[in-house]
């Protein structure tokens, strides 16, 4: 008595064929290919911190924070797709000068005292900037939302200012793990290479973290691996979120993004600059 036929193809031209079948279907997913203006956002972003860090000087720092959330003001809006881009822009732009002042205004611990009073103002002028701005209200959720998230992204890179050091900063391990990181990219955001992206990432990070470690304190900590592991996945999986949206490809938002995967690991450090791991 004859089997019944399956559903899952015999032979390599028939796999080949479900393959490119796929790839049809799929039409609309952008085809993942190299974008130098997100890697420079994030390259330029990762040194530029982790140089102000190895400074010592917290108004440096504090200064080269607010200067990358100013990028992520401006392109952030065009990102998330605002009915209103230059109203979100000036309203996330009012949160970062917030969000230096708060950190300006404390020297010592806690160093983030103020930053929540400057995130609710950010919050309060997200709502009424609707109120002001009519082509705000077209599509509110979505204005509201992509707002809030690029208030999120800034809050982020407010923390970086936060982090303890184990011997070497965290700020400027994680920047070079940072900046090593997104110049993989170069090479591994193709057609073919594009599963592999962030295990690749990941290891290139920690062992870049691991390598600057040493090179600056002539010894080998376990949390400088895991900085550079963990901060490589997550500014790699936002600039990979990111990369979905048509603006990625402009000037404004292809370094806004890179400049956002760099901010948004502030958290990230933070912890782990206050766990008893060093």
């Amino acid at each position: 008595m004859p089997t019944s036929a399956t559903n899952e193809p015999t032979t390599r031209a028939a796999r080949h064929a479900q393959r490119a079948a796929e790839r049809v279907a799929d039409r609309g997913v952008p085809v993942p290919r190299p974008r130098p203006l997100v890697i420079a956002g994030a390259v330029v972003s990762a040194l530029a911190l982790a140089g102000s860090a190895a400074s010592g000087l917290r108004g440096l720092e504090i200064g080269v924070v607010v200067l990358a959330a100013l990028v992520v003001a401006l392109g952030w809006p065009r990102l998330a797709g605002s009915p209103s881009p230059r109203g979100s822009s000036v309203v996330l732009a009012v949160t970062t000068v917030a969000l230096g002042a708060a950190l300006l205004a404390k020297g010592a611990e806690p160093l983030l005292e103020h930053v929540p009073a400057a995130v609710a103002a950010g919050i309060i002028a997200m709502c009424l900037h609707p109120l002001v701005q009519e082509s705000a209200r077209a599509d509110l959720a979505r204005g509201l939302t992509g707002t809030a998230l690029g208030i999120l992204v800034i809050s982020c890179g407010a923390v970086l200012t936060s982090t303890v050091p184990h011997g070497a900063s965290p700020v400027v391990i994680a920047g070079v793990a940072l900046a090593v990181a997104a110049l993989v990219d170069l090479l591994t955001e193709r057609a073919r290479l594009v599963a592999w992206m962030l295990p690749i990432g990941m290891l290139v990070g920690g062992v870049a973290a691991v390598a600057a470690h040493w090179i600056l304190t002539s010894g080998i900590e376990p949390w400088a691996a895991l900085v550079g592991v963990l901060g490589a996945g997550v500014a790699l999986s936002l600039r990979r979120a990111l990369s979905q949206q048509p603006a990625v490809d402009g000037v404004l938002g292809g370094v806004a993004t890179g400049v956002a995967s760099v901010l948004v690991v502030g958290p990230l450090l933070h912890l782990i600059s206050r766990l008893p791991i060093g």
